[in-house]
């Protein structure tokens, strides 16, 4: 089975890559932003039952104090907020991604020797006043690289 897990900081926690994004969007001259808060996407693949997948979220892949996790089968929806644009950067196929091959390791490591595969995104929440091409603009030249990374945007 694929699961999608997705890590984030707990409300109240100061997001300093966040608060960095905001200060380079403003920068681009986009001054429509209010907030961008960020975590990590994770897709792992392999026969995991659901309390295994909680065990690696608490003792892998989530900092127990500041961040908070969900996880979901991987064709499921991502979750999103109802007030933002939600863009999502991944891999592309064939573009070696060294923490995944970290996490299926750090898995095993924990003796959870079913995994197969995991694969690694960031996910940026952005709020404020913001038209679709001012996000792709933000996307184009700040979030991901194109010859490497792809993303989705979701919401708006």
């Amino acid at each position: 089975m694929r699961w999608r897990i997705e890590v984030g900081y707990r409300e109240g926690i100061f997001d300093a890559l966040g608060h960095l994004t905001v200060q380079d969007i403003r920068d681009l001259g986009i001054t429509g932003v209010s907030e961008v808060r960020t975590g990590g996407i994770y897709w792992i693949e392999g026969d995991l039952s659901e309390d295994e997948v909680h065990r690696i979220c608490r003792e892998l892949l989530a900092d127990p104090i500041t961040q908070e996790y969900e996880f979901y089968p991987a064709d499921s929806p991502p979750s999103l907020p109802p007030d933002a644009w939600v863009v999502e950067v991944r891999y592309r196929p064939g573009v070696t991604d060294a923490v995944g091959d970290s996490v299926v390791k750090g898995v095993r490591d924990m003796g959870i020797d079913s995994i197969r595969r995991a694969r690694t995104g960031r996910k940026y929440i952005i709020r404020g006043n913001l038209s679709k091409d001012e996000i792709e603009t933000i996307c184009r030249r700040l979030l991901y690289n194109d010859v490497i990374e792809t993303y989705d945007l979701f919401g708006g």
